[in-house]
């Protein structure tokens, strides 16, 4: 990964490190802050893991990807908590 890209990954981890604490805190509507809502923010992040991934692997990166894994499972967890809710 070249330098200067390493400021944008940390940003981006601090971005969806903020995302996972507050949905923790808020729960699922946390996804209206966000233009893409629920899929289009998680797609997002997916994307930005993968584009990073094509550099250098780091552990910046790793901890990028982890974090958004973490975000997604935890998305997915709620969501399947709600649906078994309805039934």
């Amino acid at each position: 990964m070249r330098r200067p890209n390493w400021v944008s990954a940390a940003d981006k981890l601090n971005n969806v490190r903020s995302i996972l604490s507050d949905y923790r805190a808020v729960g699922e509507s946390i996804w209206t802050r966000f233009n893409g809502g629920r899929a289009g923010t998680l797609w997002y992040y997916r994307a930005l893991v993968r584009e990073f991934k094509r550099g250098k692997p780091n552990r910046l990166i790793h901890e990028l990807e982890r974090a958004a894994v973490e975000l997604e499972m935890l998305a997915k967890s709620q969501t399947s908590a709600l649906v078994e809710e309805v039934k």
